[in-house]
């Protein structure tokens, strides 16, 4: 996995995933996980191994439905 990689610094992304709608299941629930990753292209695929051990939904019939990268804003109070 390139996160061992020396140097490599992992990042928080939030991907939200489900199965793909059929005609026995229209509505699937969706499923949002917190991943640390190096990059969107391995949080993807992080979502997929744990969602297939934890949900059984595979990545050949389910779709990503959003993958976004969290920003932490640090706000430092002054105590006077």
């Amino acid at each position: 996995m390139p996160t061992k990689a020396k140097g490599a610094q992992l990042r928080e992304f939030v991907v939200i995933g489900r199965k793909l709608p059929s005609d026995k299941d229209p509505n699937p629930p969706m499923y949002k996980m917190q991943i640390f990753a190096t990059n969107h292209v391995i949080a993807k695929s992080r979502f997929w191994y744990f969602t297939s051990m934890l949900r059984r939904v595979k990545k050949a019939n389910g779709e990503i439905v959003s993958c976004e990268e969290v920003s932490h804003s640090y706000m430092f109070l002054s105590l006077v």
